[in-house]
């Protein structure tokens, strides 16, 4: 198919609106305005700038995890919506996986329905099977393809972080049983410290009480008595 002159001319002089801002035009100026009104455009999901609209929307088409998107099997009855970020989530939702157990008994009955039409007819006949359903049933099984691939991976991803946690939970234990020993051992230094330091104090005590004894003994004739406490006394 060879495009004429006067196609391409025609092509040029059709209406476009931006898909950035509400500017309205014809194709033939479209990069013009693009050039001059959004040289860096930016994703709107995500906020990450581009050089080019075209880099922009693959972006935005395959890669930007804050874009909501379909679920890959919505063409089969999975409706819901979410970020692309979550999907490998939203895979092995309840939803997600009754679609797809729903789908599979749906395409096991039409291959039954069809091996049983097979055994019926003779060699001068062939069967009519839809094509549609067949390219439907083969879309689908890719995306049922690339879908498993996901869990897989997803579910490997899980174990590790299950085993990761389980590391860190032991280590966590471990450390905090020989945490706990060593603030029982300290306590147990610190109550034999008080121990010592009160029979220090006893001792202290005693040796005063013998000091001030030999201060009261007479070297004249004389005698002398210690009154202690004489504020309360007299009181």
């Amino acid at each position: 198919l060879l495009i004429d002159r006067g196609f391409r001319n025609d092509m040029q002089t059709l209406p476009i609106v931006c898909s950035l801002c509400s500017w309205t035009g014809i194709l033939n100026i479209y990069q013009n305005h693009l050039d001059q009104n959004h040289q860096n455009p930016t994703c709107d999901s995500c906020g990450q700038k581009f050089n080019s609209v075209n880099d922009l929307d693959r972006h935005i088409q395959y890669d930007c995890e804050k874009t909501t998107v379909d679920c890959p099997l919505k063409q089969i009855g999975c409706q819901e919506m979410v970020l692309r970020l979550h999907l490998a989530e939203h895979y092995i939702s309840d939803q997600h996986q009754r679609v797809l157990v729903n789908f599979v008994r749906q395409m096991d009955s039409i291959l039954s329905t069809n091996m049983n039409n097979n055994s019926l007819i003779n060699s001068n006949q062939r069967t009519h099977f839809d094509v549609n359903e067949l390219e439907k049933i083969s879309k689908t099984t890719n995306i049922l393809l690339d879908n498993t691939k996901t869990l897989a991976d997803e579910l490997e991803r899980l174990s590790i972080e299950r085993n990761r946690i389980h590391n860190t939970l032991q280590s966590f234990i471990q450390e905090s049983s020989i945490l706990k020993k060593s603030i029982e051992e300290q306590n147990s230094s610190i109550d034999g410290i008080k121990f010592n330091e009160q029979i220090s104090e006893q001792d202290l005590l005693s040796v005063e009480q013998k000091l001030n004894n030999m201060n009261l003994d007479p070297y004249d004739g004389t005698y002398l008595w210690k009154i202690t406490n004489v504020q309360e006394k007299i009181g």
